[in-house]
């Protein structure tokens, strides 16, 4: 114990020599600090420097037979909506809501024909010009045939084909075969740095591109329509229950379920279950049975919330709300 004359006075400078090392550099040095600021920018501190990393955003404004839109973007940088059967004023608000701008979005793309997923689209293209419309010929075709839309709306188009990747925004983009009663039905594989988020919606059975490309994903939007219980004793006429069930109709809880159970793999991280029906399907009846099939496999299994036991789990799954939308999600790429 040093004597109290040899202690530093009030005004002495005192030359501090740490002999151990620095506890506060070991704590950034072990747990590198993360954050996300509102705008979804991931701000990494490393050897003492802050430094901007590239995230992915996603959010669903709305997912089943009343209305399918959602947004994909990179922080910054602009993205794409998949689909436009929301409201455009819905659509809006939301980006705003999230810090996201309208300007720097590239265009739509979109899956197939049906209303749910193109009622909005002049609307949405009208208010931003610059904005494109992605899909491939027969699809425009299919909607002008279909809908009472502005033919106007062919201004916008720019075609995309089946296994050709063409560009918008920060995505190179690839649309792939998909077996549903609309015009040319098509799924995306989204991709940015090494990076793929697979849109596969509106599904009867699984068709070969979409197993090749749903394999590849480290983001999956898959559907879950129904529950093959509810939809046998519901009140749909038989005629449209065989039309559900059919190949070209759409997937059950369980195909979806024992398929995630053979394709998941550590690169798959994210799982959204989409277009689930208010008739014939609960979001716990199908998140239950994703989660059974996956842990039966040993995956652990996450809700998706970003709490601390779902930051462990090595597959998040999440089912999309069908009214209203979705928190944003935000991953690093």
């Amino acid at each position: 114990m040093r004597a109290l004359e040899d202690l530093p006075g009030l005004f002495d400078k005192i030359d501090l020599e740490f002999k151990a090392p620095d506890p506060y550099r070991q704590i950034v040095d072990i747990h590198r600090r993360e954050q996300t600021s509102a705008h979804g920018i991931s701000l990494e501190m490393e050897d003492g420097v802050i430094t901007a990393k590239r995230t992915l955003q996603y959010i669903s404004f709305g997912s089943g037979s009343s209305g399918n839109c959602a947004y994909i973007g990179i922080s910054g940088e602009g993205g794409v909506l998949i689909d436009a059967g929301v409201d455009d004023k819905t659509v809006f608000d939301r980006l705003k809501a999230n810090c996201i701008s309208a300007d720097k979005i590239a265009g739509i793309i979109v899956t197939h024909d049906h209303t749910d997923h193109v009622r909005s689209a002049y609307q949405i293209l009208r208010k931003y010009p610059k904005m494109r419309l992605f899909c491939t010929p027969r699809i425009l075709q299919g909607v002008l045939r279909r809908h009472s839309i502005s033919k106007r709306i062919k201004e916008y188009h720019t075609p995309v084909f089946k296994e050709f990747v063409f560009d918008a925004g920060p995505f190179k983009i690839t649309p792939f075969e998909t077996s549903h009663d609309g015009t040319d039905n098509v799924g995306y594989c989204i991709t940015v740095s090494d990076t793929n988020f697979v849109v596969a919606t509106d599904m009867g059975k699984i068709t070969e591109r979409a197993d090749f490309y749903m394999r590849k994903a480290n983001f999956l939007m898959i559907e879950a329509n129904y529950d093959a219980a509810m939809l046998a004793v519901g009140k749909y006429p038989e005629y449209l229950k065989a039309r559900i069930r059919s190949d070209l109709g759409h997937l059950n809880n369980m195909v979806t379920a024992r398929y995630l159970h053979d394709i998941w793999g550590p690169a798959l991280t994210d799982i959204y279950l989409c277009h689930l029906s208010d008739d014939n399907n609960r979001p716990e009846i199908a998140l239950a049975a994703v989660r059974k099939e996956l842990e039966s496999a040993g995956v652990k299994v996450g809700d998706g919330s970003g709490s601390v036991t779902d930051r462990d789990a090595d597959v998040h799954l999440s089912a999309l709300p069908r009214y209203d939308a979705s928190p944003l999600y935000i991953h690093r790429v």
